[in-house]
């Protein structure tokens, strides 16, 4: 998010001090706020929605693969909901779907005695909306409980009075997000004879990693995985008994395999990692890398990363 913001402020003209943060490894826990707190007085309420169209400018970011889902936009918020939980973070969004081109959001706290503030709402609001775009959304709107539309932005003085008097009032924790249609997406090509010769010839285990291997984030859900190859649930729960193992290690497998080339070839934080992996959060693939590869992710990236180097060496 603080790089979202940072990209954000830079986007509508405002210098950001963010920059002295994203090269630190631990951000002052309320570095956001402060950032919020400039824009907030520099440009008015109005700008706290456009800091979000700064996740436009970080396409080539490490995390972005794994919000940004083109022509999938329930998938991307989906996403963002999972990183949500992934994080720990006390303020969530709780969505119903309204339509499949529609979704209500409430803006809650997952603790009592706290709530969003209402530039926290109209920030996250605006972060959405970009991922939405990014999606392909077209003519992307939103509006608050109270009917009052702020996306896209209305310049008129009747609108911008109104949702001051809104944010002072702090009714922003609802909105409801709608669009009218997709970019059209590129169809995509029918695999090669040749590969799916070879993937028939695979057992079904290895058929099941090929497939999870190709997904971003989460698994997908058992029942639609024997969807896809053909089979009900109970019988490929079955026949992967037959061969000695569960979907669930297949699952756990892939997982660590996607977390060992990435930390072997990328540098992103061991957060992202596990995110772009599906872990449930830091603690959950830190504990599962090591019991599975037997060391931890930060041993193994050193380890991986002397071997690199050693390489490089001979070869000069």
């Amino acid at each position: 998010m603080l790089r979202v913001l940072h990209a954000g402020m830079r986007r509508i003209g405002l210098q950001s001090p963010a920059q002295q943060w994203l090269s630190q490894a631990t951000v002052p826990l309320n570095a956001k706020q402060q950032l919020v707190g400039l824009v907030l007085q520099a440009r008015g309420v109005s700008a706290l929605l456009q800091l979000g169209q700064g996740l436009h400018e970080l396409k080539r970011d490490s995390l972005m693969p794994m919000l940004i889902r083109p022509g999938q936009p329930l998938a991307a918020l989906q996403a963002w909901l999972r990183l949500e939980r992934y994080l720990h973070s006390k303020h969530r969004i709780e969505q119903t779907l309204l339509s499949p081109q529609a979704v209500q959001h409430r803006h809650i706290s997952i603790k009592a005695d706290s709530s969003p503030s209402a530039a926290e709402d109209l920030v996250v609001l605006g972060v959405l909306i970009a991922l939405l775009q990014s999606a392909g959304c077209q003519s992307v709107q939103a509006e608050l409980e109270n009917g009052l539309q702020i996306w896209p932005l209305i310049e008129s003085s009747a609108q911008q009075s109104a949702l001051k008097a809104t944010f002072s009032s702090a009714q922003t924790h609802i909105w409801r997000i709608s669009w009218s249609a997709l970019d059209a997406q590129p169809a995509h090509s029918p695999p090669a004879p040749m590969q799916i010769e070879q993937e028939a010839s695979l057992v079904l285990s290895e058929r099941i990693a090929r497939l999870t291997a190709q997904t971003v984030g989460e698994a997908l859900p058992l029942d639609q995985v024997a969807q896809v190859l053909g089979h009900s649930t109970r019988s490929l729960q079955r026949k992967l008994k037959l061969e000695g193992t569960r979907y669930v290690d297949i699952i756990a497998s892939s997982r660590a395999e996607r977390a060992s080339k990435m930390l072997s070839e990328s540098h992103p934080s061991l957060a992202e990692i596990g995110f772009a992996c599906g872990y449930t959060d830091q603690a959950h693939f830190c504990r599962d890398f090591k019991r599975r590869v037997g060391m931890g992710p930060l041993t193994f990236r050193a380890h991986a990363t002397t071997i690199v180097h050693s390489s490089t060496l001979r070869k000069l």
